[in-house]
């Protein structure tokens, strides 16, 4: 991921945040006694840079547990590390997180994976209303599908 692209929705998230703060700030700025208004001000921006500094932070921090290749280390000819866990488990392991979020996501899909990989119809597990089965109910369909023949 390139750096305009990790940082564009950081600043999107940022101003929206700072419009927030300072629609929430400006009438504290004005109710409040003249002496006190710097604090209210200062209180406000230090909020938003340091919510900004956090969401910075983690978004380097991920961009770096990936582990991807930068354009210097490219330009070099340097090859990067190969990732600890393939892809394709990382991409499954986030639908089954996505799917017991939301029930929609079940149902439109995982459970249609789901429901392919086996040769027999099978039965859909309970959910919460707008969240998405259990662990436990997804590890009975996953083993329901690896006991047919």
């Amino acid at each position: 991921m390139s750096a305009e692209r990790l940082l564009a929705p950081l600043a999107i998230r940022c101003a929206v945040l700072g419009g927030v703060v300072l629609l929430a700030a400006i009438p504290v700025y004005v109710f409040v006694e003249p002496p006190w208004r710097p604090l209210v001000a200062r209180l406000a921006a230090a909020f938003v840079l340091g919510v900004a500094l956090l969401q910075l932070r983690s978004a380097v921090a991920d961009q770096l547990a990936h582990g991807e290749v930068s354009a210097l280390d490219e330009a070099r000819g340097r090859p990067g590390p190969p990732p600890a866990v393939p892809l394709r488990f990382e991409d499954l392991m986030n639908d089954v997180r996505a799917a017991r979020r939301s029930r929609r996501y079940f149902e439109k899909v995982l459970w249609p994976r789901l429901a392919a990989l086996a040769s027999r119809p099978l039965v859909r597990p309970p959910a919460w209303p707008g969240r998405g089965p259990s662990l436990a109910r997804l590890r009975d369909v996953v083993a329901a599908i690896e006991r047919e023949p």
